[in-house]
């Protein structure tokens, strides 16, 4: 438990690395040392059997993943009509709107569609003379191959023996009246149809009435499976699914507008038809203008005499589509979710080969929904990796990679570059003490020797001194000395560097006793260098007792010396430590940052008021027996 302690409260005050263990206590590990099943591999079967289990279970799952889809993107509508019309009435309303909306989209695809092929059929003199027209203008050398085929066709015909044909019998076949299973069999697809729809009605109510309640179950769910996972995440994750679909709909949807515009303006019959079926087929990635715009250039092809409207009818679903993709898709969404182009392409193919047409529809909101849970769900971050579409490689994964490979010039380059760019806090907080992380959680299960882990610290300190002294010292609080020292017997000094770096950005005095040092030692140090404020560091439970000694000594030797204790084995002794003389216990190095500032702030106001001198004390008791005589003299 210790260890898991230390582990999750690294930005902690004391600044310490993770616990190691030499022991070959990794469930994982076979008796021979080696790994069963490699983290690596655990993602890669994951995927398969999960694709098996959406394989197979379409007919169930096809509803449900709908249903979901919908709840998300609905869902905020829901929260704005909850406080006028009440939970139970505003979720009705937005699933009949919705309802009502559907049907009408394929009453009118249904109704145009048909309406589409019957005007083709008095359009085939034109497609007549236009195909005759291609045949015609073919080059030569393809007719003499065409040509060299059908004569390879009619020797192999030739060749084969002849079989004497009887002479075929005369049957007279007599109508039957329908059978119950062709019935059934007419029946089953369109029975099926309006279950599967009536079953997705039904739950996306009950997803948008029950919506934080299955918020709260999720949670608890996670929460005993061991996954970190809080319901601000939930929400911030449905908040960001559900407002970039929303503003990818609305693009779609003036694509959709635009192209019945259009199209109107080209005179292309039944212009809205095409426009819907824009509108709809824009979801799919990168292809979907496209595929929307084949149908109508083929009925351009049909209905006009020349070539030039058909090439202007794929033109205009060409350009609109960049257009909402290079101009109004920045300004609206901006970086969006950041989901890969490669990602969307391919996640199109996968759902398309499971859930058919349907699958396809659902790619873009699919995509989306996995690559926001792996940003906010440790156990699904390898989605986040495969789909996100950051290009950005410098990071705390290749800064820890770096020091693996013992290129320490190429990890000091790079903790320089980030450090350029975001600043000393951000690098100590989303670059050092992450790799710190990663390299403790990976000694643990001995996927790395004890030689690596105790380089990517040694470089880490020494960074943390080399980029702090980089940057000029606001005196925010001047004359401040402060004193940073280890628990004797303690190592993880990691944050403890930090904060004393960051308390230097502020313009405070800050030193560190260094490592390995005894209690006298500390004493005499002190002693020597007079602090105002004394940071402690206590991370394992054997340095609590000594800790508390060295507390309570220290307050003897300088009575005014400020301590703050931090670490995990300090808060679980925060009591006997302030009983001991500490000022504070602070969980996490800011705490102790925003408390020593406020300590010298204190303090220095303090010290900028002059104390009275002796002759102004007795001023006043001077005027005051001057002023009695007179009193009494009136009287």
């Amino acid at each position: 438990m210790n260890k898991l302690l230390a582990r999750h409260l690294l930005p902690s005050l004391p600044g310490h690395c993770l616990e190691t263990t030499n022991q070959n206590s990794n469930p994982e590990l076979v008796e021979d040392g080696h790994v069963g099943v490699s983290r690596a591999a655990r993602p890669i079967i994951g995927v398969i059997i999960g694709t098996a289990v959406l394989y197979f279970g379409r007919e169930v799952l096809l509803p449900l993943a709908v249903a979901t889809i919908l709840a998300v993107i609905f869902s905020p509508i829901a929260d704005r009509l909850e406080p006028w019309l009440g939970r139970l009435i505003s979720t009705a309303l937005v699933v009949l709107t919705a309802i009502v909306v559907a049907a009408g989209i394929g009453y009118f695809l249904t109704v145009e569609l048909a309406s589409v092929a019957l005007q083709m059929t008095d359009y085939t003199d034109n497609i007549a003379r236009k195909v005759s027209a291609v045949e015609r203008s073919q080059p030569a050398w393809l007719q003499r191959v065409e040509n060299a085929i059908k004569e390879v066709e009619n020797q192999v015909q030739r060749s084969q023996p002849r079989v004497r044909q009887r002479k075929p019998t005369m049957v007279q076949t007599v109508p039957a009246s329908p059978q119950v299973q062709e019935v059934v069999k007419s029946v089953l697809p369109v029975l099926s149809g309006v279950i599967e729809t009536l079953l997705i009605i039904v739950l996306l109510f009950f997803m948008l009435h029950e919506r934080r309640n299955l918020r709260d179950r999720f949670v608890r769910l996670c929460a005993r499976g061991r996954i970190t996972v809080a319901a601000e995440a939930i929400d911030t994750a449905g908040h960001a699914v559900s407002h970039y679909l929303f503003l990818i709909s609305v693009i779609n949807f003036a694509f959709g507008v635009s192209i019945g515009i259009v199209l109107a303006i080209l005179g292309l019959p039944n212009p809205w038809l095409w426009g819907v079926i824009a509108f709809l087929l824009r979801y799919v990635p990168y292809v979907g203008a496209f595929m929307a715009g084949l149908l109508p250039t083929l009925v351009a092809f049909a209905v006009f005499p020349g070539w030039g409207k058909s090439l202007e009818v794929l033109g205009a679903f060409i350009v609109l589509d960049q257009v909402s993709a290079q101009f109004l898709e920045p300004v609206l969404v901006g970086r969006g979710i950041g989901v890969s182009p490669v990602a969307l392409l391919v996640s199109a193919m996968y759902w398309a080969w499971l859930w058919g047409p349907a699958g396809l529809l659902l790619a873009t909101p699919l995509t989306t929904c996995f690559k926001v849970a792996g940003d906010y769900l440790p156990a699904l971050g390898f989605f986040s990796i495969l789909l996100g579409a950051d290009g950005k490689l410098e990071d705390y994964n290749d800064y820890y990679r770096m020091l693996l490979e013992l290129d320490e010039s190429g990890a000091r380059a790079l903790a320089i570059r980030y450090c350029n760019e975001h600043g000393l806090e951000a690098t100590f907080n989303d670059l050092l003490i992450p790799a710190v992380m990663l390299a403790g959680d990976e000694r643990a299960q001995n996927h790395i020797p004890e030689e690596n882990e105790r380089f990517v610290m040694d470089v880490t300190r020494q960074l943390i001194a080399d980029l702090g002294s980089r940057f000029s010292k606001a005196r925010i609080i001047p004359n401040l000395r402060i004193f940073g020292i280890c628990a004797p017997g303690e190592v993880h000094n990691i944050g403890l560097l930090i904060l004393l770096e960051l308390l230097r950005l502020d313009g405070a005095a800050a030193r560190y006793s260094g490592d390995n040092q005894s209690r006298d030692e500390i004493r005499e140090y002190t002693r020597r260098y007079s602090p105002d404020v004394l940071c402690i560091s206590c991370v394992s439970d054997q340095s609590l007792p000594v800790t508390i000694e060295l507390t309570r000594e220290l307050k003897l030797d300088l009575p005014n010396l400020a301590i703050f204790a931090g670490g995990t084995a300090a808060m679980a002794g925060s009591n006997e430590l302030l009983k001991a003389g500490c000022m504070q216990v602070c969980a996490t190095k800011e705490k102790a940052r925003r408390d020593i500032l406020r300590f010298a702030q204190r303090r220095f106001r303090l010290r900028a008021v002059p104390p009275p001198s002796p002759a102004t004390e007795r001023q006043p008791a001077a005027a005051g027996a001057e002023a009695a005589p007179r009193q009494n003299r009136n009287i």
